[in-house]
This record gives C-alpha cells, structure tokens and sequence, in this order.
C-alpha cells in the first residue's frame, strides 16, 4: 500500500511538473489575449476593441508622444465593450501608485450599443460569461487561471503555436499587449474579406437596439477612474465608408454623444475617421501592420497638438 501511494505521488508529481512546464512555454503566440494577463500592472493603458488591439501601436505612441511603456489593454467588441466587466479588469490591471499614466481610450458604436438579449441593469450582459469576467487574476506569469478556464486549444497547441509564428493567419501579442496580425496582403484576399466582413456587421446590426445609457454611464466612470492616474484622451479609429454607414445606423449620433462625454469629462475627442482613406485595412476595419504604425504615429503627433 505505500509504495502504491508513493508510485502516485511520484506519478501526479511528475504529471504536474510536465503541466507546469507547458504553461511556462506560454506566450504571446498562445492566443490574442493570453499575455495581456502575464504583465505587471500598468501606470500607462490603451483601452477598447480589436481595433486599438490591432491599430494602435504603443511604442510609437511612446516615441513621438513621450509617454512611458504605454501598455495595450483592448480585447473585443464582445468581451470589452463598456460595462462593469471590462471596467473592473481595467481597475485590476491599472498601477495606482503613478499619477503621470497616458490613456488611450477607442470609442466606437459597437462597444457603446445595448445587444438585444441583455438585461437594462446592472447584470446579464453578453460579456459576463467571457475571459475577461472569469479571469480574476489578470498580473501572473504563468497564468494558470487563464490557461486552465479560458484557453481553448489542447496543451501541445501551446507548443505547437510557437513554432507558427509569423507564418499567415497568425497573430502574435507583443510583449507591449500589441496584437500584430499576420494574414494575406493580396488584393483578392482583402476584397474578399471586406465583403465577408462588412455583411457579417450588416447582420449583426439586428442584434442590437442602438445606444446603451449602461455602457454611456460606464464610459464615463472609466474616463474619471483613469483621470486620477493621468492624461485621458477619447480615441475614434477609421473604418472604410461602408462600415461607417452601418455604424451611422446603429448610433446615427454617436460622435456629438462622445463630444458630450470629452466636454463633461474635460478630455479630448480625437475622431480620426475624416482621414479613413488614409490607411489600408485587412477586412475594413482592421488596419493593416503598417497603417498601424502610420495611424499611431498621426495620432500621437494630434495628441501632442492637443497638449501643447
């Protein structure tokens, strides 16, 4: 009977340590979200949907703006719009202690619209059932929290993972929280996917009722969370035109809402959708690596502007 159980210790010993192992490899190759709860808490975020995830760059930020290891926190429309879920992350992954934080915040309709099947109060949103509400603990490295209860791919997808990157249709999560999307660049690809996309936002427009008081509300108290740690600017990303005209049906009045908001908070509204036809999108809405770069580096010289 001992030497049964010191067998099946010496088993779950050899078992955990191969787990553990795995998790260590971890990294921004995994997922499009894992190492954003890897990192220490941050004094600087960038904030919102798949298009700051992808658009903005936080080391030219930093470059031309001088802000300090500006940290890119945005997820998606479905698991970060604004609401109790993704402000409470915010708050966890925020560094309190710093007062000079730079913030980013991307502002769109989708993440400030009201989904169909939620609930007008304070629970039964679409998002709390996501990573972003289980994942409690968003600081670690490894996080054994995360790869346990919101990774979906097998353990050996982690190592496999590693040894695609850079290859097309991956993506990989800097270090910085910059998710770099890898896909194809020819023309007939990106037609094909702005169509794809753009249908798929034409659909989804039935399965929302417009503006959200909820989500409004929500903005506002990160806006003030975030003005205590530092500087706050409002941030809309460009689209194509036919996805501008959808997101004009979902909130016909969207940008005077978020003039509304920047006046009340006494923040800057930067809306660089005027300049949409300046950068080049994977799918219409996506800028591609290198508009990212161009768009981060505009928007941080209008930052600069807005300062002076």
């Amino acid at each position: 009977m001992k030497r049964f159980l010191l067998h099946t210790t010496v088993f779950l010993a050899i078992l955990l340590a191969s787990f553990f192992a795995i998790y260590m490899l971890a990294d921004g190759t995994t997922d499009a979200f894992y190492v954003k709860f890897t990192s220490p808490k941050q004094t600087s975020l960038i904030v919102g949907s798949s298009r700051a995830a992808q658009g903005i760059q936080p080391n030219v930020i930093d470059s031309i703006y001088g802000s300090n290891n500006l940290y890119n926190y945005a997820f998606t429309i479905v698991q970060s719009p604004y609401g109790k879920v993704y402000y409470n992350s915010i708050s966890k992954k925020l560094n309190k202690t710093s007062k000079k934080g730079v913030f980013i915040l991307d502002v769109n309709p989708w993440t400030l619209s009201q989904y169909k099947t939620s609930n007008i109060n304070d629970s039964g949103y679409r998002e709390d059932n996501t990573f972003l509400a289980n994942t409690q603990f968003v600081n670690f490295n490894p996080n054994i929290e995360y790869l346990l209860e919101s990774f979906k791919g097998k353990n050996e997808a982690i190592i496999r993972s590693k040894n695609r990157k850079g290859l097309y249709q991956t993506f990989y999560a800097h270090d910085n929280g910059w998710l770099e999307v890898t896909i194809e660049s020819d023309m007939v690809s990106k037609i094909k996917r702005t169509k794809n996309k753009t249908k798929a936002y034409r659909k989804r427009l039935n399965q929302y009722n417009g503006f959200s008081e909820y989500r409004y509300n929500y903005l506002n108290k990160t806006i003030q969370l975030l003005q205590k740690q530092g500087e706050v600017y409002l941030v809309r990303l460009p689209v194509i035109e036919d996805m501008l005209d959808i997101e004009n049906e979902l909130i016909p009045d969207f940008d005077e809402i978020m003039n509304e908001v920047a006046n009340k908070n006494k923040v800057p509204y930067i809306n660089m959708m005027s300049a949409n036809e300046n950068y080049d999108y994977t799918d219409g809405q996506h800028l591609t690596v290198n508009s990212a770069k161009q768009f981060s580096l505009d928007l941080a010289i209008q930052m600069n502007k807005l300062k002076k």
